[in-house]
């Protein structure tokens, strides 16, 4: 116990801390079956730049995977290490932006402080994207599965989670840009594709690619099901074209 006496001990608890806060704080609503959660207030809002309900199970992954790089984080052995000492405030600070999110959004809905605090996550978590960029070449093997990978792939889903976000809060502030018409929604998609293709470029990370284009195919598949095709082929011809540039890099 020695050893979590210092402050690289108090960062890796208080990470692994967060990372469990994060799932717990996601599912307490529905597991004491509040009358607003998330997922109902997203649905409710019915904007075409949000993914399809089933998508979401991403967040499944995620949560998983932020609490197995604590976990390692938090290793006696990894404690004083240059690249976790270096990525982990601000991991830390993402978990803890992303608890705020939570929390926020079931109580009071997606208003603008909501669009502000989840901004705050990704660019958090472009600053974690910088910081893995100058030791990607020295994680290999387990260490970049448990140490980096997790920090890639939350990034990915933050980057099309954003213009989700902010659909829905234009939807309930009443904007005149309304998302839930396909000539406004097409140039919110547009904008993310356009940020996924910029860091799929940057990181060369699949990892990262994966979760973001998940997200994408999630909003074309939820156009395609509200029946508006000119949506969802809008959409697609993005996300492919956004898909096949970071092919080329990765």
């Amino acid at each position: 116990m020695q050893d979590y006496v210092s402050a690289d001990g108090v960062r890796a608890i208080l990470l692994l801390v967060l990372a469990v806060g994060q799932a717990f704080v996601a599912y307490w609503p529905e597991i004491r079956k509040w009358d607003h959660t998330i997922s109902g207030r997203s649905a409710a809002l019915d904007t075409l730049v949000v993914p399809f309900g089933p998508f979401f199970a991403i967040w499944l992954i995620i949560f998983g995977s932020c609490i197995v790089f604590a976990i390692w984080h938090a290793l006696p052995e990894n404690l004083d290490d240059p690249y976790l000492r270096s990525v982990g405030w601000l991991a830390a600070a993402l978990f803890a932006g992303n608890i705020a999110w939570e929390a926020y959004v079931p109580r009071y809905g997606f208003k603008w402080p909501s669009v502000f605090l989840i901004i705050l996550e990704l660019a958090l978590a472009v600053a974690l994207l910088a910081k893995l960029q100058s030791f990607v070449t020295q994680l290999y093997g387990i260490a970049y599965w448990l140490g980096a990978a997790p920090l890639y792939f939350f990034a990915g889903w933050l980057s099309v989670a954003v213009f989700a976000s902010l659909s829905s809060t234009l939807v309930l502030c009443r904007a005149p840009l309304d998302p839930r018409q396909t000539r406004f929604a097409v140039p919110l998609i547009a904008a993310a594709c356009l940020v996924v293709t910029t860091l799929s470029v940057w990181t060369t990370s699949w990892v990262y690619a994966s979760s973001a284009f998940w997200g994408l195919a999630g909003i074309v598949v939820g156009a395609w099901i509200k029946k508006r095709p000119a949506t969802s082929i809008a959409a697609a011809a993005a996300s492919t074209a956004s898909l096949a540039t970071a092919l080329v890099v990765t």
